[in-house]
């Protein structure tokens, strides 16, 4: 069932329309960076190559992680920002897109476009830097979205779906971008690995965070650590998280029983489903996911060591819950396509 509330139509336009007006100029004044030529969507060459399922009735607009680092081009300059064009730059990025291709695409069209993400030391630095640098990439995916709904799209309902910077892209264009038109068209928004505040809850009202596993127009939400001591400290303020074993956003302990299975891809094509079990609940002062039943050390990455400490499984967002996630998926489709 979709979410509802008392907002009237008109209020909620006004309130899209307001934030993305201070959210243009807000982002039009600071620094100048060395930029690569801005993304033409109208070229495939812009768009991850999947295969689209023409018999599938429903989309998936997804956003990329962070997969590139601060690079210098052959006279010296500096790029915080992804190269687009760049083969080796999207070949670290298109790992991360054919995970969420194997997880959305068997319900949905797919639809990815490369955009020039910040690179992962845009992270480091303070954070009004890090939005001013952030400006630049979702320009490109405001732009992108615009593309595909325009051209692609074709009345279809949609899910939007993004990881990490992919989820704050997806959080922002929940914030300044979708009319209420295409908000009613929004089968769910997944945003994997990101934060959302409560003042941004209070300020913005298509952010709605998912209640359960079949409520639509919903955002999900949620961030995996072994212990609180591991969240991020990206996401020290967040307030929205759900399990995704159970579909509740209590502190409630979902056993191993409820975990499907996770699956990881060996980057050759290959896929293993992962045959332990794990259990999760949510902490209820940092609203994030605590897992039991891993190996801490397997699931460290020193070089993103700064951000996500050992104990956080940013990165396996989407491998660690995939067979719960697309059911749930399926789900949500068939809830939305009921109504």
């Amino acid at each position: 069932m979709r979410y509802k509330d008392k907002t009237t139509t008109l209020g909620i336009r006004m309130a899209v329309w307001l934030s993305a007006f201070l959210f243009v100029t807000g982002c039009s004044s600071g620094k100048r960076y060395n930029l690569t030529a801005e993304p033409n969507y109208s070229l495939g060459t812009m768009w991850f190559d999947a295969p689209v399922d023409t018999s599938a009735q429903v989309d998936v607009f997804y956003i990329a992680p962070t997969c590139i680092w601060d690079w210098k081009d052959q006279d010296g300059k500096t790029y915080y920002h992804m190269d687009v064009d760049n083969p080796k730059q999207r070949g670290r990025v298109d790992g991360s897109i054919r995970l969420a291709h194997a997880l959305f695409g068997k319900y949905c069209r797919f639809y990815s476009p490369y955009y020039r993400q910040v690179t992962m030391q845009s992270w480091t630095v303070a954070p009004e830097e890090t939005e001013r640098r952030y400006a630049v990439a979702h320009e490109d995916v405001v732009r992108a979205f615009d593309y595909y709904m325009t051209h692609c799209n074709a009345g279809r309902p949609f899910i939007l779906a993004g990881h990490s910077q992919g989820a704050k892209a997806v959080i922002e264009l929940l914030k300044h971008s979708l009319t209420p038109q295409q908000h009613e068209n929004m089968v769910a928004a997944y945003a994997f690995g990101y934060t959302v505040s409560r003042q941004e809850l209070e300020k913005y009202p298509l952010l709605r965070p998912a209640r359960d596993s079949l409520d639509c127009g919903v955002l999900i939400c949620y961030n995996s650590v072994s212990s609180p001591g591991a969240v991020s400290p990206l996401f020290g303020e967040n307030a929205v998280c759900i399990n995704p074993l159970s579909w509740r956003t209590d502190t409630a302990y979902a056993p191993t029983g409820r975990h499907i299975g996770a699956v990881f891809f060996d980057g050759k094509g290959g896929m293993d489903t992962l045959r332990h079990r794990i259990g999760v609940r949510i902490d209820k002062n940092t609203r994030t996911l605590i897992v039991d039943g891993l190996d801490d050390d397997a699931y460290y990455i020193p070089s993103i060591g700064e951000l996500f400490p050992k104990g956080n499984y940013h990165v396996q967002e989407l491998n660690l819950y995939f067979l719960n996630m697309q059911q749930n998926i399926a789900q949500r489709i068939a809830a939305f396509r009921s109504e």
